[in-house]
């Protein structure tokens, strides 16, 4: 029997789920074949399955965590995880991941047995404001990414707030706060403090991120759009936190932090080997 297409699961976290055979499709109880498209900064509770399960990586990067081990699955590779060990699924590569997941007996949600999710100790909001006529179809993606971000910088009780916007408003701003008349990538714009005592979470700032450049630079150097704009999000917000690359000290803990939120070399670190290949020239 010939099967072109699946059927697909609801999900409410972003990650899309085609089942062609399985307990929700067929009603085969030995075993499940499914697709998955995991967003990036996707992540689900850990889990200690009844059924041994394989993944083969078509696009991206899957990151599986058994047992406290982290292992990375990247675009043909395949991974194992055996049943009855503890494990944590998540994408946290820039782009999507798109996998298929065969598991064996059949995937059920009883015999998944998922711990129960941990609330945050202070729930980090992100704010999006989108003013580019493209830009509502990256809106989750972006407040996804600021979320997980911010999880992973160590912080809580904090608020993000992010614009979408064109060239032609951010080379505006470029202008106006930095005397550029230049239409750029991204721009920071730190909360500074705010009095003690004042309620609600504490104010990063703005980041504002230009739709227009992300475009043609995703597609100069050959990355997807989302992409782009998840390394515009990681520069922008630690420079929201102090960081500036424009100082030698500062410049190596930046490119270490982009590496860690973004799971790869960010923009500090392409700039250093920009500017190393032109002092050899």
């Amino acid at each position: 029997m010939r099967l072109r297409k699946g059927k697909l699961i609801p999900r409410e976290d972003g990650k899309r789920i085609e089942e062609f055979i399985g307990a929700a499709t067929t009603g085969t109880s030995s075993a499940s074949v499914a697709r998955m498209l995991a967003p990036p900064g996707w992540s689900e509770p850990a889990q200690k399955p009844e059924f041994d399960e394989v993944l083969l990586v078509l696009r991206g990067e899957l990151t599986v965590v058994i047992d406290g081990k982290r292992e990375r699955i990247g675009p043909g590779e395949v991974g194992w995880v055996p049943r009855g060990r503890r494990v944590i699924y998540r994408n946290d590569g820039q782009g999507a991941c798109d996998y298929w997941s065969i598991c064996a007996p059949a995937f059920r949600p009883e015999l998944a047995h998922i711990e129960a999710a941990e609330e945050a100790p202070e729930a980090n909001p992100v704010t999006l404001q989108v003013a580019h006529a493209q830009g509502q179809a990256l809106a989750r993606l972006l407040v996804s990414l600021g979320r997980t971000y911010m999880e992973r910088l160590g912080l809580r009780g904090c608020e993000l707030s992010l614009s979408l916007v064109g060239d032609r408003a951010i080379r505006r701003l470029n202008r106006t706060w930095r005397k550029k008349d230049k239409a750029t990538d991204v721009l920071s714009f730190p909360a500074g403090e705010l009095p003690k005592g004042t309620p609600g979470p504490r104010q990063l700032g703005d980041v504002v991120i230009s739709l227009d450049t992300a475009k043609r630079q995703a597609k100069e150097y050959g990355r997807s759009l989302e992409a782009e704009v998840s390394r515009y999000l990681a520069h922008g917000l630690l420079h929201l936190l102090g960081y500036d690359h424009e100082r030698p000290q500062d410049a190596r803990k930046m490119a270490a932090l982009e590496e860690k939120l973004l799971g790869e070399g960010g923009m500090v670190a392409d700039a250093a080997r920009a500017s190393r290949a032109r002092r050899l020239v």
